[in-house]
């Protein structure tokens, strides 16, 4: 039998998301195994690419407050994604986002092609794609943090100004990032458009004010099929109002209204 989007002649994982005690050490096979945390907008990079690609893999679930003595045997920092499995007898390990996202493209052969089109318009995808991660990724963090009104404005404002150069750099008829359907373009930016709500609940801020693309690309993206597979919080806690929780106790210290700073920006 054969499996869409599974490498011709590799083992068949199977979407399995797991807890596992902290000495019990996952088995390494052939068929790769990643270590996952549903709230990590890096894991969420690769399982969106993953969808998008229409291929499953094995995952692990990694308490990140309780890291297990193992993780270091599969994540040489301790951080997630981590992707693990054997090639030829001898241990894979492979972790960063972005790289990820190239591997994910690269193993399963089969499946939409992630990154479609001329050699230019591949190029001009991975420009968003740096670019994003360089500028807007540090800043969405830096605004979560801020609580100075004058500095939250300064940062606002550059996270306008790339918004600004994002929209000019989409696709004209969208509705996602390079056309039709959604790329690994969507899937390396949309973890923290989607987790603009927590500007919005924490900070009283409505990010996407005045950028009618994204906000149509928002819309489209989050109600897409392969992206609501994605969306795997704990049973019992809904996801937005998770992240909402999780990064005000985390990160913001709680709400403060923003609002007369970002009429600043």
């Amino acid at each position: 039998r054969s499996y869409p989007g599974i490498r011709e002649g590799a083992p068949r994982p199977a979407q399995v998301f797991h807890k596992m005690a902290q000495q019990d050490i996952p088995e390494v096979t052939e068929a790769p195994l990643m270590c996952y945390n549903w709230m990590c907008p890096y894991v969420h990079r690769v399982t969106l690419a993953l969808a998008h690609k229409q291929a499953t893999i094995n995952m692990v679930d990694i308490d990140l407050a309780n890291k297990p003595a193992w993780l270091p045997k599969f994540s040489p920092h301790g951080k997630v994604p981590a992707v693990t499995y054997n090639e030829n007898g001898q241990q894979q390990v492979l972790y960063e986002s972005l790289v990820l996202l190239q591997w994910v493209e690269d193993y399963f052969s089969k499946g939409p092609e992630l990154l479609p089109g001329t050699p230019a318009q591949k190029a001009k995808g991975r420009i968003i794609i740096s670019r994003f991660d360089g500028a807007a990724v540090s800043k969405f963090y830096q605004m979560v943090r801020c609580s100075d009104e004058s500095s939250f404005a300064e940062l606002l404002h550059g996270l306008k100004s790339e918004f600004a150069w994002l929209e000019e750099s989409m696709d004209p008829t969208g509705p996602f990032m390079m056309g039709p359907t959604p790329t690994m373009v969507d899937a390396a930016c949309a973890p923290w458009l989607l987790r603009l709500c927590v500007l919005q609940k924490l900070r009283n801020v409505d990010v996407l004010a005045g950028f009618p693309k994204l906000q149509k690309w928002l819309a489209a993206y989050k109600s897409h099929p392969d992206v609501v597979k994605t969306i795997k919080p704990p049973p019992n806690v809904d996801w937005e109002q998770g992240m909402i929780d999780i990064y005000g106790d985390k990160y913001a210290g709680g709400f403060k209204d923003m609002s007369k700073a970002a009429a600043q920006a």
